[in-house]
C-alpha cells in the first residue's frame, strides 16, 4: 500500500475532515503515527497524551504573560496533532477500544474547559498589570472582570454547540452518503452495556463516568436528531442528491468545528490576544452558524425524497 493510500485509510472520509485538519494537523498526525507505528503505542495512549497536553495548555494561557501564552499555543497545537493521531492509529492498527472512543471524541470537550478558564485568568491578569486594552469592552462599558468572564464563558459555550452541530451534520452525512449510520439508538445499548459489564467486573469507575458523559451526550443528539425528523417530516435523502447538494456545505458547516476553534485560539495566543480570540467565537462564528442553519434547512427540503 503507497503512503498516501495508508494516510487516507486514517482519514474517517476526506469530506467530513475539518479543513484544518486537512492541512495541516492529520498530516502532522500521520508522521507521527508512522514514525511510531512499530512501537507498542496504542490509541489510549495518545488520547492521553492529547488529553494532559492540551490540558497544560489551559494552564499556560492562565498566566497571562506573553512567554506562557506562547507555550500555550505550542502545547495546543500539539495537543491537537496527537487528538488527530490517535483516531488514525485505531484505524490503521484497528486497535481501539469502546472507552478509547469517548475519550477520543471528549478530549476536545474537556481540554476545552482548561483553555478558556486559563484565558478568563490569564486576561483578567493582563488587565490588572494594565497589559491589555479590553477594546470590546469599550462599547459595553462593564466591569472590566465581568466583561472578561462573560466573554470566556460565550466564547467556550458558543463554540461547544458550533463544534455539536457541525458533527451531527457530520455524522448526517456519513449515514446518507456512505452508510456509515451512527446508530445513536444501537450504540446508546451497546454503551449501556458496556457500563453494565464494568459494573459487574468491579471498579472502572473513571471508564463508567466517561460512559455516562457519552450517554447523556448521545441521548442529546437523538433528541434533537428526532426533533428535527418530526417536525420536518423528513425522509431518507437520496445519497447521489444528498452528496451533490451537502458536500460544500459541510465544508463550510467545519469552519464552526473544534479545529477551527483550536487554529483560532493558537494564531490569537501568538499574537498575545486572547480577547480577540473570544470574540471571534461569539460573533463571527455564531453568525456564521446561524447562516448555515438557515441554509441547511432549506437544503434539506431539496435533498428529501
Amino acid at each position: 500500500m503507497s503512503l498516501y493510500s495508508q494516510y487516507k485509510a486514517s482519514l474517517k472520509a476526506i469530506e467530513v475532515e475539518e479543513i484544518f485538519d486537512l492541512i495541516i494537523y492529520r498530516p502532522l498526525a500521520f508522521l507521527f503515527v508512522k514514525a511510531t507505528y512499530s512501537i507498542n503505542i496504542t490509541p489510549d495512549m495518545v488520547s492521553v497524551a492529547a488529553l494532559t497536553i492540551g490540558s497544560t495548555a489551559g494552564v499556560m494561557f492562565g498566566f497571562g504573560s506573553y512567554t506562557f501564552l506562547f507555550i500555550g499555543a505550542i502545547l495546543y497545537f500539539t495537543s491537537n496533532v496527537l487528538d488527530c493521531a490517535d483516531g488514525q492509529i485505531a484505524r490503521l492498527k484497528k486497535n481501539g477500544t469502546k472507552v478509547g472512543r469517548i475519550v477520543d471524541g471528549f478530549v476536545d470537550y474537556i481540554v476545552s474547559i482548561f483553555v478558556f478558564v486559563g484565558i478568563g485568568i490569564g486576561l483578567t491578569k493582563q488587565y490588572n498589570w494594565h497589559e491589555v486594552t479590553l477594546w470590546g469592552n469599550s462599547y459595553l462599558e462593564w466591569n472590566p472582570v465581568t466583561y472578561i468572564w462573560v466573554a470566556a464563558i460565550l466564547g467556550a459555550i458558543s463554540s461547544a454547540v458550533q463544534a455539536f452541530y457541525f458533527d451531527f451534520y457530520r455524522n448526517k452525512f456519513l449515514e446518507v452518503v456512505y452508510g456509515r449510520a451512527q446508530n445513536i439508538i444501537g450504540e446508546i445499548k451497546e454503551y449501556e452495556e458496556e457500563s453494565q459489564r464494568l459494573k459487574e467486573a468491579g471498579g472502572y469507575l473513571f471508564q463508567r463516568f466517561l460512559i455516562a458523559i457519552y450517554l447523556k451526550y448521545s441521548a442529546l443528539q437523538l433528541k434533537i436528531q428526532q426533533d428535527h425528523e418530526e417536525s420536518s417530516n423528513e425522509q431518507m435523502p437520496n445519497p447521489k442528491v444528498y452528496y451533490a447538494k451537502n458536500r460544500l456545505l459541510l465544508r463550510l458547516w467545519s469552519y464552526v468545528g473544534s479545529t477551527t476553534h483550536i487554529t483560532l485560539c493558537v494564531i490569537t495566543a501568538l499574537a498575545g490576544n486572547m480577547e480577540a480570540f473570544l470574540i471571534i467565537c461569539i460573533l463571527p462564528l455564531n453568525l456564521l452558524m446561524l447562516v448555515l442553519s438557515l441554509v441547511q434547512k432549506q437544503v434539506n427540503k431539496v435533498t428529501a425524497v
